[in-house]
């Protein structure tokens, strides 16, 4: 079994131990390390640690350090991403049962052309956010191409009731619930202020 490859910021073959210590003070320093720095850390002369560094080539070993130190932040940032990804995804998949719960106990008829596309931009970034996607800012488009508001606004009443049932039935759908279509109020006592912001309050813009 072959030895494992010496990496350029350990101590390589023969370099003296007191060498190697140097060398770590200087790659330890960061970007703006110089040799001049480490002279006065150690109380050595200039000349003698610019030998050192010349011979065991501490510029290129620690660049290459830097170069591993930034590989390193990259891996972190993006698996913290994922997990915050996967966080969101669990969140968004609580809500959207919840979510398709509040849809049902709306009138369909008492909603405004705002309401219903409010809905439908909240029910798409609860989706988003479900399937671990970022949340954005989706310009939603009505069956002719234009804006969802303009294209509900132009709808007959019981048209705009049958729009929002079938939005309500995709909710569901899409949260695993096979009745979209109501039932009863099974929300606690302590939910009206629930009801109160899915009527007219500010929660589904936010």
């Amino acid at each position: 079994m072959s030895e494992p490859a010496i990496l350029p910021w350990d101590r390589q073959t023969r370099e003296p131990e007191t060498a190697y210590g140097y060398f770590a003070l200087y790659r330890d320093l960061g970007r703006t390390r110089t040799v001049a720095k480490v002279a006065t850390e150690v109380n050595k002369s200039r000349d003698y640690l610019h030998n050192l560094a010349t011979r065991w080539k501490w510029v290129q070993r620690a660049q290459a350090w830097d170069r591993e130190e930034d590989r390193l932040y990259i891996e972190g940032l993006a698996e913290q991403r994922r997990d915050m990804a996967r966080r969101h995804a669990r969140i968004a998949s609580a809500l959207q049962s919840k979510l398709v719960t509040r849809l049902q106990n709306l009138d369909a008829s008492k909603l405004s052309p705002a309401d219903i596309a409010r809905w439908l931009e909240v029910t798409t970034r609860v989706e988003r956010l479900a399937l671990g996607l970022p949340d954005s800012t989706t310009a939603h488009t009505g069956p002719d191409g234009g804006p969802i508001r303009a294209e509900v606004e132009q709808m007959s009443e019981q048209q705009r009731a049958d729009f929002f049932k079938a939005l309500m039935a995709e909710a569901a759908a899409r949260a695993g619930q096979a009745n979209p279509t109501g039932g009863p109020d099974t929300e606690g006592p302590g939910d009206d202020d629930e009801h109160e912001e899915a009527d007219g309050g500010t929660s589904a813009e936010d």
